[in-house]
């Protein structure tokens, strides 16, 4: 049982984190396509979400506690 609770758990995180950087590319889009200039975009955006990640990751937590209380469910598609 604790393992499913536990995968439960770190599925609803990773939902969360992937939510919160779909959320720091929608609201940084003028940042994202600055870093795609260089070199290694990846990194760079990645570098920039982690300074942020808190942040979004607490804004993506409320709009997805908010979802739920209405009654949604914000799923990741396969």
């Amino acid at each position: 049982m604790n393992s499913d609770k536990q995968k439960a758990d770190q599925s609803g995180n990773d939902l969360v984190t992937k939510g919160a950087f779909a959320l720091y590319h929608a609201e940084n889009a003028h940042r994202v396509a600055e870093f795609k200039k260089s070199k290694n975009a990846e990194a760079a955006i990645a570098a920039d979400f982690d300074a942020y990640r808190s942040r979004y990751l607490r804004k993506f937590k409320d709009v997805f506690d908010s979802l739920s209380e209405q009654g949604l469910t914000v799923i990741r598609a396969m």
